[in-house]
């Protein structure tokens, strides 16, 4: 009687055992599953962070390039002007 009770007991403890070592089971492969789709996304992310830092130094070199182009306008400009300053003071010295 005693040992039955016991086998009974330990056939109790056992299947509570498996169970619990299904539901963590399950819990890890869930787990899995959801670190896997973590990863996925965080790697689309950095594909897309590496997408913008790049447009952004396109961006930025071709704002450089404008900024060049505008400040040599400015400078021929300049040089104009003083040419121009140049040939009037050429002409009053002539006029002297």
């Amino acid at each position: 009687m005693i040992h039955d009770d016991l086998l009974d007991l330990l056939e109790s403890r056992i299947y509570q055992a498996l169970k619990k070592i299904a539901e963590l089971q399950q819990k890890v492969n869930t787990l899995i599953h959801e670190k896997e789709e973590l990863e996925r996304h965080l790697s689309s992310r950095d594909d897309h962070i590496a997408q913008l830092e790049s447009e952004l130094r396109e961006a930025e070199n071709s704002t450089d390039a404008l900024a060049i182009a505008e400040y040599r306008e400015k400078e021929n400009k300049v040089k104009d002007r003083l040419q121009d300053l140049v040939n009037k003071i050429d002409k009053v010295r002539l006029l002297e």
